[in-house]
């Protein structure tokens, strides 16, 4: 099972600031592939488009749309099929 995680290298500020996920591009049960958009996420004013890091079937989603969430949380699992 592969854990999506948005560590402090991938923050778009360099300012300590919480995450918001502002939407899911995919929902529990979904089939997805490398590349793919899976979630916008703000911090402090700028929007990120997260993609997937892997392909397979997005099986649970961890942190919900307008909740907040701080650098190396899982936002997802994901059934990896690479």
């Amino acid at each position: 099972m592969f854990e999506l995680v948005l560590n402090e290298t991938d923050w778009p500020t360099k300012e300590k600031a919480d995450g918001l996920v502002s939407q899911w591009k995919a929902v529990v049960g979904d089939s997805i592939e490398v590349g793919q958009n899976l979630l916008e996420i703000t911090v402090v004013k700028t929007s990120m488009e997260v993609t997937a890091p892997v392909s397979g079937i997005l099986k649970e989603i961890c942190v919900g749309e307008n909740e907040l969430f701080q650098p190396g949380i899982v936002l997802a699992r994901i059934e990896s099929s690479d």
